[in-house]
């Protein structure tokens, strides 16, 4: 992460431009032109599309972008900016490791792989049923249908809450630039 105090980037991140700067680089995910980051943010703060946007309110922001914001992001080591070219990126830095809010929640393991760990589990205690293994040959099929529901169910569960949670905090980057 970059060296910035806790002051330094507040400062930074005050300004409603300079968080649509950081977001719109986050999601195109490369590079852009100053003139196509201009006109995502004038068509935002004049609450109209790219295409609707007018050439006044685009160079009104372009103007603040090109003087103000684009030299203090650059100076905090957050974006890099070609001057020839006119073309604005993420530093590879922040682009790689973001900010507290870029970085998603420590990888977990997918819904699906819980899924197909029940699913093997149920054909094997099938399968074991079926060639009469000890202490499978003596359950009934019903508490192995059971099981394998009761299981699934719990599953189900689990994963409805936990993604009814992660919705809170999904729109966290958004919030952070209105």
């Amino acid at each position: 992460m970059i060296d910035l105090s806790k002051d330094e980037l507040f400062r930074i991140l005050s300004n409603s431009r300079r968080r649509y700067i950081i977001y719109y680089l986050h999601e195109a995910g490369d590079e852009m032109s100053l003139k196509q980051l201009a006109a995502q943010i004038a068509a935002v703060e004049n609450g109209t599309s790219v295409d609707e946007v007018t050439d006044e309110e685009r160079q009104r922001v372009y103007i603040s972008l090109y003087q103000t914001h684009l030299p203090k992001l650059e100076e905090a080591g957050i974006v890099s900016y070609d001057d020839e070219e006119r073309i604005v990126a993420l530093t590879p830095e922040i682009a790689k490791e973001g900010f507290f809010w870029m970085q998603s929640e420590e990888p977990t393991r997918s819904w699906a792989t819980y899924y197909a760990v029940l699913g093997v589990v149920g054909w094997l205690a099938i399968i074991a049923r079926a060639v009469a293994v000890p202490v499978f040959a003596t359950l009934p099929w019903f508490a192995i249908a059971a099981f394998v529901s009761t299981a699934l169910l719990i599953i189900v569960g689990a994963q409805y809450v936990a993604e009814s949670s992660d919705e809170e905090t999904m729109d966290t980057f958004e919030t952070l630039i209105e």
